[in-house]
């Protein structure tokens, strides 16, 4: 099982409402240009602590759930870190996990979030 599986055990969260825009694909990084053409959708953006039987520990989860029904979204960023921030922005880097034929790949990735205004 996964990070966010059945035996998921949460110490603590913190959540806000905010916008990512993934910064790499396949840990590769993308044009910033074409990230600017991007306006990504409104989602709860929660910070927890879980148990991921795939390593036998505790590890750290970003976890993004954006729209409604069959139209919910959930990115996970894997080990987050605070790396930049300022005025209702921030950056956080870690990893992502993506399957491949059947076996899971980890990948780099950053995200950078835009905390919507007003909504807490």
């Amino acid at each position: 099982m996964g990070a966010l599986g059945k035996n998921t055990v949460c110490a603590y969260s913190i959540r806000m409402r905010c916008r990512i825009i993934k910064m790499r694909k396949d840990g590769v990084n993308q044009s910033k240009w074409k990230l600017r053409e991007y306006t990504p959708p409104p989602g709860q953006l929660e910070v927890m602590d879980v148990r991921d039987d795939g390593v036998d520990r505790s590890v750290k989860v970003a976890r993004h759930t954006a729209g409604e029904g069959p139209l919910r979204r959930q990115e996970v960023l894997y080990e987050p870190h605070l790396i930049w921030m300022s005025e209702g922005r921030f950056t956080l880097a870690g990893f992502e996990r993506v399957q491949v034929e059947g076996k899971t790949i980890n990948y780099a990735q950053s995200w950078l979030c835009t905390v919507e205004p007003g909504v807490p």
